[in-house]
């Protein structure tokens, strides 16, 4: 499989796409440095274009990132994925959540009772720690039993997690700074 990346900049920082035929291979939100951000979705061997090299397709999904982490409402439901990287339980885990829209949430307990495995919430998680698209696949809108927000592994952990959900006015400790953040 042939795989090209490219990064662009965002209201929250460079963000980078890895794409091949099938779809979408991965996003990166920023990491601490462009250089680490184009490195951490060139990863798994994507080359390196650049943004105005892109295919309409993912052109189109940048613009919709970009929209996305400035605050506007936005859908990614015809966001091609390539997920051959993700094992059949991640894949329905993903489908699922990909219904999920702006604004909701839902808990680890609850995706899993909806792809027919109650009970494994904690495979929820350990599938959403591996999303390969973070956002498009909105992981962050994943929550534990009693808002509890649970892990986030892209770069700022559950700071970015919640600054994701607050940009679509999801508050799930009541908007309450939490200690030492």
């Amino acid at each position: 499989m042939f795989e090209s990346a490219c990064t662009f900049d965002t209201a929250i920082g460079p963000c980078g796409l890895a794409w091949s035929e099938a779809g979408l291979t991965g996003v990166q939100l920023p990491e601490a440095s462009p250089a680490q951000t184009a490195a951490r979705i060139t990863r798994h061997g994507a080359s390196l274009a650049e943004e105005s090299d892109a295919p309409p397709e993912v052109a189109s999904v940048i613009a919709a990132l970009r929209a996305f982490l400035s605050g506007a409402p936005t859908s990614f439901d015809s966001v091609r994925l390539d997920m051959q990287r993700h094992s059949d339980f991640e894949q329905a885990a993903y489908r699922a959540l990909r219904k999920v829209g702006w604004g909701q949430t839902v808990t680890y307990g609850a995706l899993a009772e909806t792809i027919g495995k109650p009970g494994a919430a904690q495979a929820i998680g350990l599938a959403m720690g591996r999303n390969s698209w973070p956002v498009i696949v909105p992981c962050h809108r994943v929550l534990g039993a009693n808002g509890w927000l649970g892990g986030f592994s892209a770069p700022g952990g559950i700071v970015t997690k919640k600054a994701l959900l607050e940009r679509e006015g999801v508050y799930p400790d009541g908007g309450q700074m939490a200690l030492f953040e």
